[in-house]
């Protein structure tokens, strides 16, 4: 829902860096909400990549809709300007520091306009993954923070790159 008050158009290619062994994220957009919109898996674990490959070769759908990359994002530097979505999983850049040089490398690659969601963190729930403060996004346009207050732990952050149009 949130992604869809900030888009005018359904996304058709989305990259989830960071998908790991059980893209659940992934599966659960292709199947329920994105129904023809590919979806590229990126992971650094090239086993986290067969497992989630294995997972999803079952349905004749999101076998071809499902693509699995094995790379490190920051090493990816051509073809993340193809995606009109990237999600940034909350277990990529397990410290502030890595978060932070993640989120620069996607804003020096996406392509302008495109939209960021990303996986952070809010009070206690910072023992668990780093919080993403919008000094963190430069060169996007926060659009959303949205916060849980229920048994879900990570908070979301919906950014735009900027240098496009707005929608």
């Amino acid at each position: 829902d949130l992604l869809a008050e900030h888009t005018s158009h359904v996304p058709t290619k989305i990259a989830f860096i960071g998908s790991g062994p059980m893209p659940l994220t992934s599966i659960v957009l292709a199947k329920f909400h994105l129904p023809n919109t590919t979806i590229h898996n990126f992971d650094i674990d090239s086993q986290a990549n067969t497992l989630a490959s294995s997972l999803v070769s079952r349905d004749p759908d999101l076998s071809k809709r499902m693509i699995f990359h094995t790379t490190d994002v920051l090493n990816a530097k051509k073809g993340l300007d193809q995606y009109d979505v990237v999600f940034l999983a909350a277990l990529v850049g397990m410290d502030k520091e890595s978060k932070v040089k993640a989120i620069e490398h996607l804003e020096k690659h996406m392509a302008p306009g495109a939209v960021l969601m990303l996986r952070s963190a809010h009070g206690l729930r910072a023992f668990l993954y780093p919080i993403v403060d919008s000094c963190d996004l430069k060169g996007f346009e926060v659009l959303t923070i949205y916060h849980p207050s229920d048994d879900v732990v990570n908070s979301v952050v919906i950014a735009r790159k900027l240098g496009g149009l707005s929608e």
